[in-house]
């Protein structure tokens, strides 16, 4: 497990290099990550509006587990990198 750990802080320090290296980087992922957000709400709210007190639920409920669990963070990291590079 600690060999996995090693492995992932390596892969994760130099994604946070290439982001951070660059502040006008770092910015475009935040505000691409809040546009995400928006889209869900959005279509969240349009196709179920009885429902729309997940758009706030959701990633409120996502982001306390990310605190509190690093692997969980670490994954959700990854597949937001792969949804963007796709």
């Amino acid at each position: 497990m600690v060999e996995i750990q090693k492995t992932v802080d390596g892969w994760v320090g130099k994604i946070q290099k290439s982001i951070m290296g660059k502040i006008e980087h770092f910015v475009a992922t935040l505000f691409f990550l809040i546009a995400l957000g928006a889209l869900f709400a959005i279509a969240l709210t349009h196709y179920w509006p009885h429902m729309s007190f997940l758009a706030v639920l959701v990633p409120l409920a996502v982001g306390a587990f990310a605190y509190i669990n690093r692997a969980f963070a670490i994954a959700v990291f990854i597949l937001f990198l792969v949804f963007i590079f796709i």
